[in-house]
Formats: structure tokens, C-alpha cells, sequence
């Protein structure tokens, strides 16, 4: 690269919400980033689909519909990309790196399923690739765990990684409302896609939990190793239950370090209302981690957003930039991540919430405590609430137990001749 070049030069492929958050923030904070940086940030190329559509927004950038006239620019210092998906946004990074391009990306799918093959593909061509907008948001935990943890070996991870899921169960339990409404309002005011299934469904945040679990625990997973568990089944009395209990639900995202390997599963998950992250309400995320040497500590922000995800994207860009003049970088990658087993989620252990349909007749509880016992499961708590139709609602709380060891009293429990319906289980506890 030259090192008598005025600027450093961008080239974006896309420009949807991210891609003008980091257009606008390129805008409105010129001066600031040039008086830290001691040059200015220039975005030379935009690459869209439809040049007409973004025609008065580029400001000066040169619009394009070929990725090529980004990738085989020379004067392009660090590609942005910022569509989204797998595919073409694979065949566009690794073309990139291998045109010795630096790349910064939000793509948290592909960082997920391809991170080991982006990291070599940068090393081998003396460039990084930065993807802390990929995790959080705007809040930035990949260089916390990258360089202020660095001293640590980081021993669990346990994450509200998904603002769409945390706006619903918030609002499910301050609200009152049963899930659909609170989707259809999620969706209304932007915080929910019109087609919600990888946030319901847990699978945005177990790709994010599969990139911190390489970046904090330095460890490599798959998504396909991932065991995770939407919030579309939680609803609102079990909420006003579990509160009863002292009890909030998240969806939570965890990773831990295992004697056996790690441990790494999203599902909701009923918190104590007194651990920090039971706090964290509406589309804010947070990442709650524990340490060897710092301990507990947690990072808390806005998980999604044109702005804030444009910031955590220019963030990898100035921390490039700071380097790439003076000497080619390559900290960002993890060029060792070490192979592991990844415990089955049969072998969690946790405390489970049950909400069962009994029968309304004397010794009923009996029978259900006899079968907890046979099972080798302790009950921590058991009420009985209103009746509904000839059946009494009764609750039950169990002491940590092997989920397949309560998966096994599960598969029979209709058997007991008293339990009309398993009308709900919540797992409780980090």
C-alpha cells in the first residue's frame, strides 16, 4: 500500500441500513476521525443492485453493479461488505482477501460457518479480516474479548444476543400480551423482520454464539453443533409465574468450558430477577462473561440498528486504518482456535420450570411428587394454581437435574393416571 496516500479509501458492497449507517457516520464525523486518525476516510465505490435506487444517496461515491470494480481497484484500501447471507457474500470476501484487501464485515452467518477458512485466507495474504459488528451490534465485544480480556482465559459466555427475542419477552411480561400481539408490534415498529423465523427460532443468536465461542474461548464449533430453542412456545402466565418465583425470562445464548470440551446451546432461560442480565430490557443486548483472572463481568448496549451497527462496523475500520501505514496487521484473526467435543445438550444440567394439567382430585399431588422421586429428580418448589376446566394448574420447580434425566420422566410423565398436560417447560438458571 502506499503510505503517502492522503486517505484511507473504502470500497462498500451494499447499501441497505448498515452500509448508510457507515455512509452517514463517514459523513457527519469526518473531522473527528481525521483528527484521530491524521487522515481523512473516504468511501470511493458503492456496489448495489440497482444504481437508480441509491441515485442522491452516495454522496460523491461512484456507484456500481459489479463487486469487481471494488475487488480489482487498487486504490481500495478495506472492503466493506455488508449485504448479508452466505452467498455471493462468500465468493466476495474471499476474492477480496486474496486481492490482499483488508475486509470488515456484519455478516454473522458467514463469520459463523466460515471463520477458520477466512482466517487462513488473510494470513496467507498478509491482510485481517474484522467483524465486530457481527456480534452486538453496536457494542463491542469481539475487541473486548480480543484486548482487554486478553489476559484472561475466558471460561463461559452467556449472551442476550438477539433484540428482536428481548423486545418480545419484555413486553410480554411488562405488557401482558401473549406472544402474537407482541410480534405483530415488534414488527410495526421495525425491531422484528416481516419473516421473524431465525430470530424466534434462536438461530440468529447460536450464530453468534458459535463466533464468540472462537473469539472469547478460543475454541471451534459449528452451527450444526449448536443445540438451540426458540421463544415462540413462552407464554404469558408462565412469565407471571416464573415472576412469582423471583424469576425472568431471556433467550439466552451460552457457551461454556466443559471438562469434557464446551458446552454451547440457546434457550430461553428463566434468570434469578436479581443477576444483572435479567435486567436488560426491549432490543438492547448483552454479553455477560466470566473470566479466570477479571472474574464476572458484563457488556451492555444496543444490539441492532443502522447506526449502531454502522459504528461497530467504522470502529474495524479506524482500528485498521491505524496500522495499515506503518505495518500490515493481522491481530484480529484467530490463527489458533482449537478443535474440541461439543457436549449434547441431553448432557445440560439445569434446574427446570413445569407447568402441568392435573387432575382435580384428592392425592393428585401425591402421585406427581411419587413420580418426580422414582425419577431421581428433586422438587425445589411445587404450587398449585387456579383450576380451568376440571384441571388444576399445578407448577413445579426441580433442583438441577441431567436434561436427560428429565427428558426420561418427561417421555412418561402422561402416564401418571393424575397429568392431563405438559402445558410448558422453561429452563432456569445460567
Amino acid at each position: 500500500m502506499d503510505s503517502n496516500k492522503s486517505s484511507i479509501t473504502l470500497g462498500l458492497i451494499g447499501f441497505g441500513n448498515v452500509g448508510q449507517g457507515v455512509h452517514s457516520i463517514v459523513q457527519t464525523n469526518q473531522g473527528m476521525i481525521q483528527d484521530r486518525l491524521g487522515q481523512a476516510v473516504h468511501i470511493k465505490t458503492i456496489c448495489v443492485r440497482n444504481i437508480d435506487k441509491y441515485k442522491g444517496l452516495a454522496n460523491g461515491a461512484e456507484l456500481t453493479t459489479d463487486v469487481n470494480d471494488i475487488i480489482n481497484d487498487p486504490d481500495i484500501d478495506i472492503v466493506v461488505e455488508v449485504i448479508g447471507g452466505e452467498t455471493p457474500a462468500y465468493d466476495y470476501i474471499t476474492e477480496a482477501l486474496k486481492h490482499k484487501k483488508y475486509v470488515v464485515t456484519a455478516n454473522k452467518e458467514l463469520i459463523a460457518k466460515h471463520k477458520k477458512t477466512f482466517f487462513e485466507l488473510a494470513k496467507q495474504n498478509d491482510v485481517d479480516i474484522f467483524f465486530e459488528a457481527s456480534v452486538g451490534g453496536g457494542i463491542p465485544i469481539i475487541k473486548s474479548f480480543k484486548v482487554g480480556y486478553s489476559a484472561n482465559q475466558i471460561e463461559s459466555v452467556y449472551g442476550i444476543l438477539n433484540g428482536t427475542t428481548n423486545f418480545i419477552l419484555t413486553k410480554l411480561f411488562e405488557n401482558k400480551q401473549e406472544f402474537a400481539t407482541v410480534l405483530k408490534e415488534a414488527q410495526d415498529l421495525g425491531f422484528a423482520e416481516s419473516d421473524p423465523t431465525a430470530d424466534v427460532s434462536g438461530l440468529d443468536a447460536a450464530y453468534k454464539i458459535v463466533i464468540l465461542t472462537a473469539v472469547a474461548l478460543k475454541l471451534n464449533i459449528q452451527i450444526d453443533d449448536v443445540f438451540y430453542e426458540g421463544i415462540d412456545q413462552i407464554q404469558l402466565k408462565d412469565i407471571q409465574y416464573l415472576d412469582e418465583l423471583g424469576y425472568r425470562v431471556r433467550l439466552i445464548a451460552k457457551a461454556k468450558r466443559m471438562a469434557e470440551g464446551v458446552f454451547a446451546a440457546v434457550y430461553p432461560t428463566a434468570i434469578p430477577s436479581e443477576h444483572p442480565l435479567s435486567t436488560v430490557r426491549n432490543e438492547f443486548n448483552a454479553i455477560y462473561s466470566t473470566g479466570n483472572m477479571v472474574g464476572e463481568s458484563m457488556i451492555y448496549g444496543k444490539g441492532a440498528g443502522s447506526l449502531p451497527t454502522g459504528s461497530a462496523v467504522m470502529s474495524d475500520i479506524l482500528d485498521i486504518a491505524f496500522d495499515i501505514y506503518t505495518h500490515h496487521s493481522r491481530r484480529n484473526l484467530e490463527t489458533k482456535i482449537d478443535p474440541t467435543s461439543v457436549l449434547g445438550i441431553d448432557q445440560n444440567e439445569t434446574q427446570f420450570y413445569v407447568r402441568l394439567s392435573v387432575k382435580d382430585e384428592t392425592g393428585a399431588l401425591e402421585k406427581i411428587t411419587t413420580a418426580f422421586k422414582d425419577a431421581n429428580i428433586n422438587i425445589s418448589n411445587i404450587i398449585q394454581k387456579e383450576r380451568l376446566d376440571g384441571h388444576a394448574q399445578v407448577v413445579i420447580l426441580t433442583d438441577v437435574v441431567k436434561e436427560k434425566t428429565f427428558n426420561a420422566l418427561k417421555a412418561t410423565m402422561l402416564d401418571t393416571d393424575v397429568i392431563h398436560a405438559i402445558d410448558a417447560v422453561i429452563r432456569v438458571g445460567l
